[in-house]
């Protein structure tokens, strides 16, 4: 958390409500988490207008005037929101406009980033270069999936999913929550996915991911809307972290398994 549903709402709030408004100042408290210095990040950035946001998987891409841009991977603890001020002995990295408000960034941990790039170069940095197709694109058709599956074979369907080198944007919640949808188990190997499971797994990604905005996202840890609103949908979780607790169609227990270091969690009578 947050994932790619997470991250796609982030997207359109900021689109929707910040384009337009002038960064008066950068206030600075983690500098590791920049891809350059404190110094230069700043005047990179300030003066900035918001003039949109992007997206690639998980990673967060907020374009400014003049072809900068501001690339964020929250990791799973990390979450902005749109604040009165910045706090400035707590906030990670904050971006004060001109009217007083401010987009305060904090919890990111080890590994996660805010980056200043250039708008044109933003896909060739290392760290988004290397993402696989992401998992709301169009171009992800069941076709395309099967292959990615065939290619794979010998690994599990589930690390395939959570694979961003392979699928970006899915992570352990929304794996689980498909495949249980799609009624395929998290323990099949890739190679055993039929085209009529493929296309399941497809409408099931697409169906989730409705689901799950409709929710406004899932909270499960720390994201929140920029008003600071927490999304419903991990309250709606019809297997993830349900461990011990009736399926919710076959009344059977759930149940859980580690796969490649990660809890998953599934129904054995729902999901073959």
């Amino acid at each position: 958390m947050p994932e790619i549903v997470e991250i796609e709402i982030l997207r359109k709030e900021i689109s929707n409500l910040l384009k337009g408004k002038k960064i008066k100042e950068v206030v600075i408290n983690k500098e590791t988490l920049l891809n350059t210095s404190e110094d230069e990040f700043s005047s990179l950035v300030k003066g900035k207008e918001i003039v949109g946001a992007r997206r690639k998987g998980k990673v967060l891409i907020i374009d400014l005037s003049e072809g900068v841009s501001v690339a964020i991977h929250f990791l799973l603890t990390g979450f902005m929101k749109l604040t009165e001020g910045c706090d400035t002995k707590k906030v990670q990295v904050g971006f004060l406009f001109e009217d007083g408000t401010c987009l305060s960034i904090n919890g990111i941990m080890r590994g996660g980033f805010v980056k200043v790039l250039k708008s044109s170069d933003v896909f060739n940095d290392p760290s988004l270069k290397k993402l696989g197709i992401d998992a709301m694109s169009s171009e992800l058709t069941a076709e395309k999936l099967l292959k990615i599956f065939e290619k794979n074979k010998k690994k599990k369907v589930k690390q395939v999913l959570m694979d961003q080198s392979i699928i970006s944007g899915i992570g352990n919640a929304y794996s689980d929550e498909i495949l249980f949808e799609a009624g395929i188990s998290p323990l099949r190997k890739c190679g055993d996915i039929t085209q009529e499971e493929a296309e399941k797994i497809l409408a099931s990604m697409k169906k989730i991911f409705k689901e799950a905005e409709s929710f406004g996202g899932a909270s499960e840890l720390t994201f929140v809307h920029l008003n600071g609103k927490k999304g419903e949908y991990h309250k709606h979780f019809k297997v993830h972290k349900r461990a011990g607790k009736p399926c919710m169609r076959c009344k059977g227990s759930i149940e859980s398994v580690k796969i490649n270091g990660r809890m998953s969690f599934y129904c054995p009578n729902c999901q073959k």
